[in-house]
């Protein structure tokens, strides 16, 4: 397919620690621990039904520093105003509050307790 994530790697200070808040937040469990080219990365499984193997899965991997780079990832939610409560539970920090996009979909963002941004989407099209 094109157009579409196929691999997402999250920068962090601390596997352990991220590895808690994501899997408390949205559930994905840590796989495995692999090398790859002299880095140690911590594979991850989101727990989705992919339409290719690989877009199931994505990253860990050590930040060096106080390097702060990275992207936005947006991930589709059932219920945001929950999401963000469990956010900042977890040690994350609401950036931007749940916002109306469309009269049926709405948006937010976090950072994760290393301070890297994600988005929240949650789609009302469907819903009863």
């Amino acid at each position: 397919m094109v157009n579409t994530f196929g691999w997402i790697e999250i920068k962090t200070r601390d596997i352990e620690k991220a590895a808690n808040f994501y899997e408390n937040l949205f559930g994905w469990k840590i796989l495995q621990k692999i090398d790859a080219e002299g880095s140690d990365y911590w594979i991850f499984d989101t727990g989705d039904r992919p339409r290719m193997e690989n877009l199931r899965r994505g990253a860990m991997w050590l930040r060096p520093g106080s390097e702060n780079i990275g992207i936005v990832v947006y991930i589709e939610v059932d219920d945001i105003d929950a999401t963000l409560k469990k956010v900042t539970e977890l040690g994350g920090k609401i950036i931007t509050p749940k916002t109306l996009v469309d009269p049926h979909r709405y948006r937010a963002c976090f950072t994760d307790p290393d301070g890297n941004l994600l988005a929240l989407w949650e789609e009302s099209l469907n819903k009863g």
